[in-house]
């Protein structure tokens, strides 16, 4: 009869893991994916952060666009009206957040009125969320060209008497004067306005405390002021 010879090398190759290798085996995995899941998430936080600033950029300055465009148009008196601009009308500031601007315009039908257009901050609470504020921009006629024109002595032109938001979740909004005009018939009235807008990001951070919110210094010069007589 024959007898099998096993090899003592066969035998040592054939062995399975012994309990420290799986240990150390499974301690390298969970570094390796803590790992991984850390710069997951950074980078997810970080793409949450430049989507958020991008949607802030994006709404923030639509508004300013047409904020600074009603702001060159102060004091604009149109070449066929026969009513005069006030000295105190084109621009009027109150309390430092409310910013109102007059000017001749054309309605739809091509029809020439004098507009009166103010910027202010308004709160807002939606019906499931917190409160919070939004600039608010109000488009009224003035009833009596020829007269000081006044929020009391306008209409809305769509039938809003609160205006319509331009822009939500504002955290700051702040007007100021500049460039007073020292002689000549608008003699006090800024021929520049500053504004300082601050705006917060609706999108919340995943597993971060972190707010985005970014500040707009926004200078613009009222053009008609200086150049109405």
């Amino acid at each position: 009869m024959k007898h099998l010879h096993v090899s003592p090398i066969k035998l040592l190759s054939e062995h399975g893991y012994t309990l420290v290798e799986l240990l150390v085996a499974l301690a390298v995995s969970s570094i390796v994916i803590a790992g991984t899941y850390a710069g997951y998430t950074f980078f997810a936080q970080q793409h949450q952060v430049l989507t958020a600033q991008t949607e802030v950029n994006r709404n923030a300055l639509r508004a300013i666009d047409l904020l600074k465009a009603d702001i060159r148009m102060a004091g604009y008196l149109d070449y066929s009206d026969v009513n005069p601009m006030p000295s105190n009308q084109p621009i009027t500031i109150s309390n430092a957040n409310d910013l109102t601007l007059v000017y001749d315009d054309y309605d739809d039908s091509g029809v020439l009125y004098r507009a009166l257009i103010r910027y202010y901050l308004n709160s807002y609470t939606p019906t499931s969320g917190n409160q919070r504020q939004r600039l608010m921009r109000e488009w009224r006629k003035c009833n009596n060209p020829s007269a000081l024109c006044t929020l009391a002595s306008s209409t809305p032109m769509y039938g809003q008497s609160s205006g319509e938001p331009i822009l939500d979740w504002v955290t700051a909004f702040s007007v100021e004067a500049a460039n007073l005009k020292s002689s000549g018939t608008f003699s006090g009235q800024p021929q520049t306005v500053k504004a300082i807008l601050t705006i917060q990001s609706p999108q919340k951070i995943d597993g971060s405390a972190r707010v985005v919110s970014k500040t707009f210094n926004v200078i613009t010069r009222a053009k008609n002021v200086s150049l109405v007589p």
